[in-house]
């Protein structure tokens, strides 16, 4: 609650507004000291026990208040050093994880160069080295088109708008995965209703945001498990589902994921790289294009993440 209102910069201006408060309070207590001193002289001098009491109510007045907001404002900036402290860590390790997932595909892509020109190799194996290079190359335009893409939506930069072809969008992005390590996956597509013809909003980034979905669903689930999309035209909106058989998410932790650099459990011990920027860009994107994403449980017990976007009025 304190750090969405009071970002760094407020924070900046609560803790000078602060000081300048304290000296000010200072200032007004010496006034205050020295005006009781005079009071004092007049009590011993006779006049009324109601100077007394107002005295006393100016005292505790003032210094409630001075108690108050120094109370408030520090909490603020404590809340604000806390949030900030976690956001370091989540960077640091955000750091970890593009270091090697960016050195892995970089790896691959130098193995295949090096052995083509130090090695004389077969058509077969050139073949082999090429298409390795290919899908490191691939892997790590996805993994800087991400950390490109996060840095924009920071920066609340707006996302562009032209017209696109919705199911040319996710064909590619379906097309993509077809390579690589998940080749020889199952990527079913299906298609319901007619599309109304082209829509507005950044091909680019939906291309990013549905592939992230694909991907994540290739990643987390079995390979002998299929991974089913479906592209639903109805209701003024386009709903695409992405039905993995994976272990899926509980209900608990569905929010945290799509949070920026968070993953689900046991990611580590599972051994399966990500950065936790996939899920979190997915939504970002989404709701960026007036729409919505959900995540729930299939009817195969995996995990059901569907996307809607409202169709141009």
């Amino acid at each position: 609650m304190f750090t969405k209102r009071f970002d760094a910069k407020k924070r900046i201006w609560l803790t000078a507004f602060l000081g300048a408060y304290i000296l000010l309070q200072f200032s007004w207590w010496a006034w205050l000291l020295i005006s009781l001193q005079a009071d004092n002289l007049s009590i011993q001098q006779g006049n009324p026990p109601a100077l007394r009491a107002r005295s006393a109510h100016m005292i505790i007045g003032e210094g409630l208040v001075f108690l108050s907001i120094l109370a408030l404002g520090f909490r603020v900036i404590w809340k604000g050093t806390q949030h900030d402290q976690q956001l370091a860590k989540r960077e640091r390790h955000f750091q970890l994880a593009v270091t090697h997932e960016l050195k892995t595909p970089i790896s691959a892509i130098r193995l295949a160069l090096d052995t083509l020109q130090k090695h004389r190799v077969d058509e077969k194996t050139s073949a082999e080295l090429l298409n390795e290079a290919q899908i490191g190359t691939q892997r790590l335009e996805q993994r800087v088109e991400n950390i490109l893409q996060s840095n924009e939506l920071s920066s609340q930069t707006l996302l562009s708008s032209e017209a696109y072809d919705a199911e040319e969008v996710l064909a590619e992005a379906v097309q993509r995965h077809r390579i690589g390590p998940f080749k020889n996956r199952e990527v079913t597509l299906i298609h319901e209703g007619t599309s109304p013809g082209l829509l507005e909003g950044d091909a680019d980034a939906l291309l990013l945001a549905w592939g992230n979905l694909i991907e994540n669903a290739l990643k987390y689930s079995p390979e002998s498990e299929p991974i089913q999309i479906q592209m639903h035209w109805k209701d003024n909106t386009l709903l695409c589902q992405f039905d993995d058989g994976g272990p899926g998410i509980p209900s608990s932790l569905t929010k945290h994921v799509l949070q920026q650099f968070k993953r689900g459990e046991n990611t580590a011990e599972n051994n399966i790289e990500g950065t936790g920027l996939g899920l979190y860009l997915a939504d970002q994107i989404i709701r960026m294009h007036r729409g919505s994403l959900t995540i729930e449980s299939s009817s195969r017990g995996g995990c059901l993440i569907t996307t809607i976007i409202p169709l141009n009025p």
